[in-house]
């Protein structure tokens, strides 16, 4: 990558019969312009993954919708971002979820990713909570062990 960066060179050709400050800065000038105009004729790149509904809608393809409960957005989210997925996450007022909005032109990519999140949605149910074992182990461990009283007696 560093490699990459040295290497780039621009080529600036002037005509005139002595170089000064001023024809330097005129002639960086217009090729500075020139480069901005280009890349205004690219027109802007469209932005993907998480993003806003309106920024979605403003995509110009058909939009389809699922609900999540506020603890899965953030591992939705994730799953998303590896499949390639552009979405925006909604909050629903006054309620504890959210609607996530999709392109219905990544069907494909959606089921993929449905999938994989559902099955981890699963394995995580499945799983018992590791809290929940150490309280239990604490408890096991606490009713076997004799509890033990220091005795201090002085023998004179």
């Amino acid at each position: 990558m560093q490699e990459e960066v040295e290497q780039r060179t621009v080529t600036l050709i002037v005509n005139t019969a002595k170089l000064t400050e001023r024809e330097l800065q005129k002639a960086l000038a217009k090729l500075l312009s020139q480069i901005m105009a280009e890349r205004r004729q690219k027109g802007p790149r469209e932005k993907h993954g998480k993003m806003t509904v309106k920024q979605l809608a403003a995509q110009n393809r058909g939009m389809q919708s699922i609900e999540l409960t506020d603890e899965s957005v953030r591992s939705f989210s994730r799953v998303a971002r590896k499949y390639g997925i552009d979405f925006a996450p909604f909050k629903v007022k006054g309620e504890n979820r959210y609607m996530i909005f999709f392109k219905g032109a990544d069907q494909d990519a959606m089921t993929a990713a449905f999938k994989e999140y559902s099955g981890k949605l699963l394995t995580r149910e499945k799983k018992p909570s590791v809290l929940a074992k150490l309280r239990k182990f604490k408890e096991l461990t606490a009713a076997v062990a004799p509890v033990r009283e220091k005795r201090r007696e002085r023998e004179r």
